[in-house]
């Protein structure tokens, strides 16, 4: 069994990583998932994880997720994370599935029909007894046989490199967790030696994860609470591994200020930049189009839209312009500025 405080502490800071940004999360189950959704193609939506027993007990799972491409055309994903190898996994599996199918049933036909969520269990800590798929036989009694099965996501075979060349960015701070089994070890063995290699090799590896979110920050890959909520898993991932393992007093106040240097003149000054940016633009497209409407009496709602979405220079091109201009189907040409 696993321990529950570790058990509580990988579930919180995975939830937490789990609340970033829409299009974040879409390349996650991307990547999870082996999908190939485009992010401004589809919506996400986190979906219920609870369920209620007759008992009135509540089955909980971890994740749920559904992406719309449209009305129609809807898929609803499911993830467990675990630390440790279970037996009864498969079995959770099949009840968390089944909850969630039966919650979205539908009828055809007067016939009931029931979808199974894509389903995959991450399991964080190395074990070779971990198959590639969870497997169970569900006998009916007519003799009909099903083989259900989950496949299984082996975190320890990922490195960094691998989660960004994924786009699993929301699964990168839990690299740290890796260091807990030799944490163990060498405390079990009182090996101070070790335990100040690790403890130096955890801030080493909190920085390299840290600057490798910033640098996806840099180039847009992700948004500025997405970078933040990693820097935060990071503290909380260093800060658990210290309490508990490393007791360094000088470990986390470094990992601490190193993540605020990367974060606070980085992305509040941007975002304050880009806030106010975004501000001006909104506003003297509104002005433009009022002005327009005031001209031409009318102004096809297509139009309003390209305005809206237009940079700055252009905007102000056309207000320049615009007692030149003599027919809405001239602004076509600022367009493509």
């Amino acid at each position: 069994m696993e321990s529950t405080k570790e058990k509580v502490k990988l579930d919180q800071v995975l939830k937490f990583l789990f609340s970033t940004s829409n299009k974040v999360l879409i390349n996650l189950l991307n990547g999870v998932f082996e999908e190939n959704f485009n992010v401004d193609e589809v919506s996400l939506t986190v979906s219920n994880n609870e369920f209620i027993e007759d008992t009135l007990d509540v089955l909980r799972g971890d994740m749920f997720f559904k992406i719309s491409k449209n009305e129609n055309q809807k898929v609803s994903y499911h993830l467990e994370f675990q630390t440790k190898n279970d037996s009864t996994m498969i079995v959770r599996m099949f009840e968390y599935g089944f909850k969630k199918a039966k919650e979205e049933a539908d009828e055809s036909n007067h016939v009931k029909r029931i979808v199974f969520p894509k389903q995959k269990v991450i399991f964080f800590e190395e074990n070779k007894n971990i198959e590639d798929k969870l497997r169970l036989n569900i006998v009916f009694p007519d003799s009909q046989e099903i083989d259900y099965t989950v496949p299984v996501l082996k975190y320890w075979e990922y490195s960094d490199e691998d989660l960004i060349h994924k786009k699993m960015y929301p699964l990168m701070p839990l690299q740290l967790f890796q260091l807990k089994k030799e944490l163990i070890k060498a405390n079990k063995n009182n090996n101070i030696e070790k335990m100040k290699e690790l403890s130096y090799k955890a801030k080493k590896l909190a920085t390299k994860l840290a600057n490798e979110s910033k640098e996806l920050f840099d180039s847009n890959e992700i948004l500025g609470e997405d970078f933040h909520k990693m820097l935060l898993a990071i503290q909380n991932l260093i800060e658990y591994l210290n309490r508990n393992f490393i007791k360094d007093e000088i470990l986390e106040n470094e990992v601490n200020r190193m993540t605020k240097t990367l974060y606070d003149p980085e992305v509040e000054k941007r975002g304050i930049e880009k806030g106010i940016e975004k501000g001006i633009n909104k506003g003297k497209a509104e002005l433009l189009i009022k002005l327009l409407l005031k001209k031409f009496k009318n102004l096809p709602a297509e139009y309003e839209d390209k305005i809206m979405n237009l940079p700055i220079n252009a905007i102000d091109k056309i207000g320049m312009d615009i007692f030149d201009i003599n027919s809405v189907e001239e602004l076509e040409e600022y367009f493509k500025i």
